[in-house]
């Protein structure tokens, strides 16, 4: 009978953290959550890592490498490439958040041109002291937000849709691109604050930032040309929010590897993905890269992206 009450015992430890890509979308606190899965399924294999040795129930090593899986797929499966052929016509996309408390803005940006990118995004650049490269025929500098766009190629800032929050810190862009006109949008997204102050309104946090996503997502749905989406979103891989907008768009940026772009010392446990670039799901990528800004608490992105070959 013991032996019996140690075998379910063991494969009710095993199974269960499956259960979290059974409940994961159930409510919109699991993505916070999913913030900590990094931290909280190492956490729960020790312990039960350390119970095992202390009880002398060998059996439940089982579930100890169970949850270390379960960890590495929920973590690392957003990160893992997606095979697509490279793009057509295609043109390269930099978008970096620099940091405005940087004191090294002008480096950071240098960082980011360096990526010779013929759309560049810049956010919080805009109270950096640089000058932009010639080649870039336009600039566009917003004068309500620290956002600054470069580009090679013919752009026009175009009027906010109706439907956007009210402070919502992004830009609706045209460009005339090599696969034709296209809009897009450079989205910085509400942060949820998570220290002891905020969790309090940590809800109401979230539900700004999901009015702010799902008006992304409507005003894209109805524009006439093809939209390329990329920003600080300060959304992980692993959450809820991700999901749906890739249900809609491509992630450009896993042509490669994924890994983190919010590299602030005291959230590098956390692992978290939180910029991104996503283009319609009839576009293609290639070149993807993840580059160091210096003195930002975030990593750059760069990619290839145009039409998939018909």
């Amino acid at each position: 009978m013991r032996a019996k009450r140690l075998w379910v015992a063991a494969g009710v430890v095993s199974l269960a953290p499956w259960m979290w890509f059974v409940v994961r979308n159930r409510t919109l606190l699991l993505d916070v959550v999913a913030t900590g899965l990094p931290l909280i399924f190492p956490a729960v294999a020790l312990g039960i890592g350390v119970y095992a040795a202390v009880r002398n129930r060998r059996l439940l090593v089982v579930g100890v490498v169970s949850w270390l899986v379960a960890g590495a797929v929920a973590v690392g499966g957003p990160w893992r490439p997606q095979a697509v052929p490279p793009p057509v016509q295609s043109f390269r996309v930099v978008e970096a958040n620099v940091n405005s408390r940087n004191p090294t803005i002008g480096r950071a940006v240098a960082d980011a041109l360096a990526r010779d990118g013929d759309l560049v995004l810049l956010i919080e650049a805009g109270k950096g002291k640089w000058t932009p490269p010639p080649e870039y025929t336009t600039i566009i500098r917003p004068q309500y937000s620290a956002q600054v766009i470069l580009s090679r190629f013919p752009a026009r800032l175009l009027d906010k849709p109706a439907g956007w929050p009210k402070n919502f810190r992004a830009h609706r862009m045209e460009v005339d691109a090599p696969t034709g006109r296209i809009v897009v949008y450079l989205a910085h997204l509400k942060r949820p604050h998570l220290g002891p102050r905020r969790i309090l309104s940590i809800r109401r946090q979230l539900q700004a930032q999901r009015r702010e996503r799902e008006a992304l997502l409507r005003s894209a749905r109805a524009e006439r040309v093809p939209v390329v989406v990329a920003g600080d979103f300060n959304i992980s891989d692993r959450s809820r929010a991700y999901r749906r907008i890739t249900s809609r768009f491509r992630d450009a940026t896993r042509t490669g590897w994924g890994g983190p772009t919010y590299v602030k010392t005291s959230w590098r446990p956390f692992l978290l993905r939180i910029d991104h670039i996503f283009v319609p799901r009839d576009w293609c990528s290639a070149r993807a890269e993840r580059f160091a800004l210096q003195g930002s608490d975030h990593r750059g992105l760069a990619v290839d992206v145009g039409p998939c070959p018909r």
